[in-house]
């Protein structure tokens, strides 16, 4: 029976690796098409959000079936809670990158996306690749190394706010650009947010410790500079 489980339990993190990997895609590819307006790779990421959707509820339906049918505790119960949570923080980073495909489909070909917007887009991808390889390595001090990065998102996010109000023009339809392109940075702030959640919920399944990002934040005073 163990060995059954295991086998199931291996074919649902294997699931899980193939979820992020999509959604890590989706939001490059997503960042690539707003930085070169590129509408075709938008519609794409539009359109590949169906399989995200699908591929997530799959994980969340075997992780309950398998709750019920093993009744695991300790490390297998943790385990299984993990794939659930991620699974639904990752399908959430998915629904960003499409709202960012959106602006990009919507946007004026005129408006130039604000500079500051590509390496904050980076950062989250890093995020997000940092804390697969903490669940693929099992290593919780990985987990927690995402947690300081997520200031450098929030960084980022400060100067393209002020990027935003050194550009507009005055021209309505400008401002209006400038206005998708401000919710941009929030669509990737939220999915840093996302990021940082996967890496709690990483860190308690291998250690039964339940850890705060706050705690590993750094003091406002003691931020760098991100540019």
């Amino acid at each position: 029976m163990d060995r059954y489980r295991d086998t199931e339990m291996d074919e649902l993190f294997s699931k899980l690796f193939e979820l992020a990997s999509l959604t890590q895609r989706a939001l490059s590819d997503a960042i690539w098409a707003l930085s070169h307006h590129d509408k075709a790779l938008a519609k794409k990421v539009k359109d590949g959000d169906d399989a995200i959707d699908e591929l997530a509820l799959k994980i969340d339906a075997e992780s309950f079936q398998m709750i019920a049918r093993y009744q695991p505790v300790a490390t297998d119960l943790r385990s299984l809670e993990a794939c659930i949570r991620i699974a639904l923080d990752l399908e959430r980073i998915s629904d960003l990158a499409v709202s960012i495909a959106k602006t990009t489909i919507g946007l004026d070909a005129r408006i130039k996306p604000l500079l500051g917007l590509t390496p904050m887009g980076e950062k989250v991808t890093e995020m997000l690749d940092t804390v697969m390889r903490s669940l693929l390595e099992r290593d919780s001090s990985l987990a927690e190394s995402v947690f300081p990065m997520d200031d450098e998102v929030d960084s980022l996010e400060d100067k393209v706010f002020s990027e935003l109000f050194e550009i507009v023009t005055g021209t309505r339809g400008i401002i209006q650009g400038a206005d998708r392109l401000l919710m941009v940075a929030r669509f990737l702030e939220r999915a840093g947010d996302h990021v940082t959640n996967m890496s709690e919920q990483i860190c308690y399944m291998l250690t039964g410790r339940r850890v705060k990002s706050s705690d590993y934040r750094r003091p406002l005073t003691e931020m760098p500079d991100a540019g």
